[in-house]
C-alpha cells in the first residue's frame, strides 16, 4: 500500500510538470512598478528547449538591455544574463532560474553586478495585451481576443521611396546604435542593437514599458551593403505564434531602410499591388549612452 501511495504522489508530481509548457514561459514580463522599485522585464524566446532572448529595466534606455540564454526544463527556466560593456565584452553575468506560478512568473537569481545580491521577483503580463493593428492578432495566454482595427480607405497611395544616397557597404560599426521609426512620442519604436562578444544581438520596443510591444532581436549577419536579421515573435503577433520575422535592411546616411517577411501569413492573403513598396524606413544611429535618460 505504502509503494502504491509513492507511486500516485509520484506520477502526480509527473503530471504537473507535464502540464506546464512553452507557451506559459514564453513572451514578455515584468514587475508591478507600482508597489515600487526599479522595473525589471524579461523576455523569453523559446524554440524546443532552447531559451534566449533579452532583459532590461528601463527598456527604452539602451544602456540597461543585457541578453538572455538559457534552458527549459521540466522545473521551468534556468539561464544566465549577459550584461555588456559598449564595446561588446561582457561586463558581469546574472544566474536565474524562473517558474511559472498561477499566472505569474517567480523569478530566482543572483546578480553578478559588482556588490552583486540575491533576488525574487514576482512577475506578470502586462493587462493592457498588444496594441491591436488593422490584420488579425493573436496572444498569449490563449483566449484573448484583439479587436482588428478598420483599414484606411480613399486618400492617395503612398509616395514611391526614393533612398538618401548610395547604399553603404556595411560592418558593425554603423550598425550598432539606437535606430528610431514608427510612431512619435511614448509610442515611438526602438530598434537597438548592441555588440555581445562577437555576434550582435538586440531589441524592438515601441511602447517600451509594455512587454506585449516588445521582441528580441538575433541571428544578425552582414554581407555587402545588406543586414538581416529576425524579430522574435513569443507571445503576441499577426495570425499565428511564435515565428520569427526576417528583416532584410540596407542604410543610406542616416536611415536605415527595412523590409520584412514571415513564413506564417495565410495562404489566402491577397497579392501586394504592383509598385506598392511595403518598406519602412528607420533613422539613426543614436549612441547607447545618448538615451540614458529615457526613463
Amino acid at each position: 500500500m505504502k509503494a502504491s501511495v509513492m507511486f500516485l504522489v509520484a506520477l502526480a508530481c509527473a503530471q504537473a510538470a507535464v502540464a506546464q509548457n512553452a507557451d506559459d514561459y514564453r513572451g514578455g514580463w515584468k514587475t508591478d512598478v507600482a508597489k515600487g522599485g526599479e522595473p525589471h522585464t524579461y523576455e523569453f524566446s523559446i524554440r524546443g528547449e532552447q531559451v534566449r532572448g533579452i532583459y532590461c529595466t528601463y527598456c527604452s534606455d539602451a544602456t540597461t538591455l543585457a541578453f538572455v540564454d538559457g534552458k527549459l526544463g521540466a522545473d521551468g527556466l534556468s539561464f544566465t544574463v549577459t550584461h555588456v560593456k559598449a564595446d561588446g565584452s561582457t561586463a558581469y553575468l546574472d544566474h536565474a532560474s524562473a517558474k511559472f506560478d498561477h499566472g505569474n512568473l517567480i523569478v530566482n537569481g543572483t546578480s553578478g553586478a559588482p556588490g552583486g545580491r540575491k533576488f525574487e521577483w514576482t512577475m506578470s503580463k502586462d493587462p493592457r495585451g498588444p496594441d491591436p493593428l488593422p490584420i488579425p492578432i493573436v496572444m498569449l495566454p490563449a483566449g484573448h481576443t484583439i479587436p482588428v482595427l478598420p483599414r484606411p480607405t480613399g486618400g492617395r497611395p503612398p509616395a514611391p521611396y526614393i533612398q538618401p544616397g548610395p547604399w553603404l557597404q556595411l560592418s558593425e560599426a554603423n550598425v550598432v546604435g539606437v535606430w528610431l521609426g514608427f510612431g512619435v512620442g511614448i509610442d515611438k519604436q526602438f530598434f537597438i542593437i548592441r555588440k555581445v562578444g562577437n555576434k550582435l544581438r538586440g531589441m524592438v520596443c515601441g511602447r517600451c514599458e509594455n512587454p506585449y510591444t516588445m521582441a528580441a532581436l538575433d541571428d544578425f549577419s552582414i554581407e555587402g551593403n545588406t543586414l538581416k536579421f529576425n524579430i522574435l515573435h513569443e507571445d503576441w503577433g499577426d495570425y499565428s505564434i511564435p515565428f520569427d520575422k526576417h528583416v532584410t535592411a540596407h542604410i543610406a546616411r542616416n536611415e536605415m531602410r527595412i523590409t520584412t517577411s514571415q513564413e506564417n501569413l495565410p495562404k489566402s492573403m491577397p497579392p501586394r499591388p504592383p509598385g506598392m513598396n511595403f518598406g519602412s524606413s528607420l533613422l539613426g544611429p543614436i549612441a547607447a549612452e545618448a538615451t540614458t535618460e529615457n526613463h
